[in-house]
Order: C-alpha cells, then sequence, then structure tokens
C-alpha cells in the first residue's frame, strides 16, 4: 500500500517584504514522535559528552539510552554522535539537530516568564547582548528612551565579546545584539540594522612614557605591558595582527579584560596600555589621566549595528527606536 502524501509546513512569513518565500520540507515522522522530554535529553547528551550523566539526569538507565539513541539514529539515516570507550561528541549531523534543539527549549522556557510577565502587568524582559565599548555608550541613552516611552519594558543586559554572544544569540538565548559588524556577524543570518561608525585606538596612562615621543610606533608599543582583549575574540586577533605585521612578538599580557572601568583602575598602578575607542566627555578616563596615543588598529571593524530576528515584536522594534537614537548622539556627540 502506497504511503499516504504528508502536507508541507508552510514557513512563518519571516522574511522581508519582496523577499522569496520558501516552504520547508514535511518533518520526518520520527521528529514529530519527539517529546520534550527527547529534546531535553539530546540537549543534555550534547552538554556533557557522557551516556553516564546523560542517562543520570534523564532518570534512565544507560543501556535504555544507548538504545533509545540507536533507533534515533537508526530511523534518521544519520549519526548524530560519535562514540569512544569513555565518552560520546556530537557529529556534523548532530551539531546541526543540537543547535536547533537548544533553539526550541529556549523558546519554550520563555513560555512562563511571559505569563508572569502578563500577570503583573508588564512585558516579557527583552534579552540583550553588547560588546563592552558598544554598552558603554549607547546603553545609558537606550534605558533613557525607555523610561519615557515604555516605562514597563524590561532588559536583561549581557555583555562580553562577539564569540561568546553569538553563539547565545542563535540559541535565542538573546533577543538583539549589538556589535562591531564583522563576517561572521553579517554571516550569521539575522537582520543587520547599522548603528554609527567607531575607531578603536591605544590609550594609556598621561605620564606612560610613550607619551614623550614626537612618533610612535606598534614596534613601540610592544616593549611595554598591555592589558588585552580575552584572547579568541575578534579585537585580541586585530591586535595580534598589527604587532605580526610589524614583525614583533606580541607584549606582555597583564591581564585579559573586557571591563573598561577595571583597565583604568589598573593604569592607575601600572603604566600599561589597552584598546579603547575614542574618549568623549563625561566618559571615565581615570580623571583626565588617561591619554590617546597615535596608533589605531587598522583591520579593526568600525561599523556598528544590532542584529535581530524576523519577525520583530513590539519590544524589539521599541528597543531598535531607542538603539537609534542613542546611536544618533554617538554621531554628533
Amino acid at each position: 500500500m502506497a504511503t499516504p502524501k504528508k502536507p508541507t509546513v508552510p514557513l512563518p512569513a519571516v522574511t522581508p517584504p519582496g523577499a522569496d518565500r520558501s516552504r520547508i520540507e514535511h518533518l520526518p515522522h520520527v521528529l514529530r514522535k519527539l517529546r520534550i522530554r527527547d529534546l531535553e535529553t539530546l540537549d543534555w547528551l550534547g552538554r556533557y559528552r557522557s551516556f553516564a550523566r546523560t542517562a543520570e539526569e534523564a532518570s534512565i538507565t544507560q543501556p535504555a539510552l544507548s538504545k533509545w539513541l540507536r533507533e534515533l539514529e537508526d530511523t534518521l539515516g544519520l549519526p548524530l554522535f560519535a562514540r569512544t570507550s569513555r565518552r560520546v561528541a556530537p557529529t556534523a549531523y548532530g551539531e546541526s539537530m543540537l543547535e536547533c534543539v537548544a533553539r526550541i527549549l529556549t523558546d519554550l522556557r520563555t513560555v512562563q516568564p511571559a505569563f508572569d510577565a502578563l500577570k503583573r502587568g508588564t512585558s516579557l524582559p527583552l534579552k540583550i547582548g553588547m560588546l563592552p565599548y558598544i554598552s558603554m555608550r549607547v546603553l545609558p541613552g537606550v534605558i533613557e528612551y525607555l523610561s519615557r516611552l515604555a516605562p514597563t519594558q524590561q532588559i536583561n543586559f549581557s555583555e562580553d565579546t562577539l564569540d561568546h554572544l553569538l553563539p547565545l544569540m542563535q540559541r535565542r538565548e538573546l533577543d538583539m545584539l549589538v556589535c562591531r559588524l564583522e563576517p561572521v556577524a553579517l554571516t550569521s543570518g539575522f537582520t543587520v540594522t547599522e548603528l554609527y561608525n567607531d575607531e578603536i585606538l591605544v590609550v594609556a596612562p598621561k605620564l606612560h612614557p610613550l607619551h614623550r615621543r614626537s612618533r610612535i610606533t606598534w614596534r613601540d608599543a610592544a616593549a611595554y605591558p598591555w592589558i588585552m582583549p580575552p584572547t579568541g575574540s575578534p579585537m585580541r586577533i586585530a591586535l595580534e595582527v598589527e604587532f605580526a605585521n610589524v614583525g614583533v612578538a606580541v607584549p606582555h599580557v597583564l591581564m585579559e579584560s573586557t571591563s573598561h572601568l577595571t583597565k583604568c583602575a589598573v593604569a592607575r598602578r601600572v603604566p600599561c596600555l589597552f584598546v579603547s575607542t575614542p574618549l568623549r566627555r563625561g566618559e571615565t578616563d581615570l580623571n583626565g589621566e588617561l591619554k590617546q596615543l597615535p596608533l589605531k588598529l587598522s583591520t579593526a571593524v568600525q561599523r556598528i549595528g544590532v542584529l535581530t530576528a524576523q519577525p520583530h515584536n513590539a519590544a524589539v522594534s521599541m528597543v531598535l527606536a531607542a538603539l537609534r537614537e542613542a546611536s544618533a548622539e554617538q554621531m554628533v556627540g
């Protein structure tokens, strides 16, 4: 007997006006049968990389977990996890599925908080990620805007480097990400709204020996200790490129930090260098003790923008308007 043809499921209208509206293929039968507990089990297995810990979390035996996973893989016809004697690791297919599972579970976890917010007469907190220097510039203006036009809108704010924030955005653990528009951000599949341009340069305490020189090069800067951005972050890579271009090794690293206030506090005691955006009136600069050096990161992306997922709800649209107004202040500041 021929198997009845399953109807296709339309993709929600999330593409911008004028764009082609695609349709997704019907879900495989095995995926339709997955329960929330199954999704959680896959998520635990991806996080723990251990049958023992996952079985304990799921309150099942290891043989039962292994049998369930094997049946799921057999039905899909794809290996989701590679087994070794001690650990399991997701395959490329497994990584793809785990990414989707994480988004589904994140969305489900927002249901109860949304109900609770409605009961309080407020709105669900909007989760925003920002790079450190950007938050210092635009976040105060955003909060001021919302206090005037949307006083019940709460913001949950996270500050980190792009390599840590972008995966959170991809798992829907963030609603918006304000960042430098690095290639990895532009190709992440989110809607991009450009805000303003902001260069990155080098600063040091006012009495630092380098300020007494008439000409300063990256080779000169390499002779002094630095407070560096975290290893692997786009800003750290841009710095390492500058030193590599003049043929010198990365200088002595006092510490790694993304906190401007922490860097300033350390610079009070140690004649170190670090990167910053151009200092502006009213911003923390060691009470006038911090001074810019004539060095700029030539490969650092200057365009600042915000990543969002379509469609925009009212809260996202409101915060986007707030970001545009706060960014306009930066362009005239």
